[in-house]
């Protein structure tokens, strides 16, 4: 009994620690805490609220994943598939905003796509973000963003 407790104690601490969602273990379970719990759900569904690390790109905006039509004068970015996730469906980051550190500026883009290519932490923005943020002419490397409200 003993065992059992200490076992179920440490899996607990474990899951706080790690941030899990119930949904995140066993997808038939829901995503928002019960009521009163005294628990917060996490920033977004994919990932804690960074900072993350990563490359940036440009792309050729039109129709995206998340179901707008955006245009590469807007900014917007397109989401890694790690944090995006199903590339198939609208990801729940779709619409949620992300702020960049660059070497020329720090700006807020909304995500309004998927970059199945991606690597985690990174993000393909349109040609006015990419402009805005850096210096680079293709890719800058060691790019920082976070999660912040729209």
């Amino acid at each position: 009994m003993k065992a059992t407790v200490t076992f179920a104690v440490f899996v607990g601490f474990l899951a706080s620690a790690l941030a899990l969602d119930a949904a995140d273990v066993n997808p038939s379970l829901p995503s928002q805490p019960a009521p009163g719990s005294g628990l917060r759900r996490r920033a977004n569904n994919v990932s804690a609220a960074g900072p993350f690390v990563g490359k940036l790109t440009w792309y050729n905006v039109g129709g995206d994943a998340c179901g707008t039509n955006s245009k590469d004068s807007d900014m917007v970015a397109a989401l890694n598939k790690p944090q995006y996730g199903d590339t198939s469906k609208v990801s729940p980051n779709c619409g949620k905003c992300a702020k960049i550190k660059g070497d020329k500026a720090t700006i807020v883009v909304r995500i309004v796509d998927a970059c199945p290519e991606c690597k985690f932490g990174s993000l393909d923005l349109s040609k006015a973000a990419f402009k805005a943020v850096t210096k680079a002419d293709g890719v800058a490397n060691k790019i920082s963003w976070s999660w912040v409200k729209c």
